[in-house]
């Protein structure tokens, strides 16, 4: 594939910038991201197991991983709506919000990049980074480097996390 020339990339953002409002545009970067993501890791679906597991809170989640993950994307849609309605300084779980999407991406089987969290955190950098650690220290998310790419960290949430945010989905 060949690289766009600066004119190409010049006339894709300016088209970018008039057909696509502010939002659009950022939703636009972090799908961008994402992909990204979905590139680094070589993903080619989730691994295969043994076909057979003993019933659990895991495993039942497990099967319902997709229709959880679909709810919590209304959920996230949802909190994102508030901003047009009330300033955004008065809303915030960016904590909430990374578990929301850490649950979408488990189940379709992705990691999500350090970077990835931080802007669906909808929050500084700095402060997503503080929730990330809190949220390890808690058990509910852990962090494994890129294999392709040192620079590169992912967050995935742990059984304990899928089981916690799970039962929200299936209870609430």
């Amino acid at each position: 594939m060949n690289a766009p020339t600066a004119t190409g990339r010049q006339a894709l953002f300016e088209g970018l910038a008039r057909d696509f409002s502010p939002t659009e545009l950022r939703n636009l970067a972090s799908s961008l991201l994402r992909l990204a993501d979905a590139v680094d890791q070589d993903w080619d679906g989730p691994p295969t197991g043994p076909l057979f597991r003993w019933p659990n809170a895991l495993t039942r989640i497990e099967k319902r991983a997709y229709i959880l993950a679909v709810k919590a994307r209304e959920i996230y849609d949802r909190r994102r709506c508030r901003k047009d309605f009330v300033p955004p300084g008065l809303l915030g779980e960016p904590a909430w919000d990374m578990l929301l999407d850490l649950f979408m991406q488990y189940a379709g089987g992705a990691k999500v990049s350090t970077t990835s969290l931080c802007i669906a955190s909808d929050c500084p950098p700095s402060t997503a980074l503080r929730h990330i650690d809190q949220l390890e220290q808690a058990g509910l998310v852990e962090r494994s480097p890129s294999a392709h790419d040192k620079r590169i960290t992912f967050v995935g949430l742990t059984d304990k996390g899928v089981i916690a945010m799970g039962n929200y989905l299936e209870e609430c």
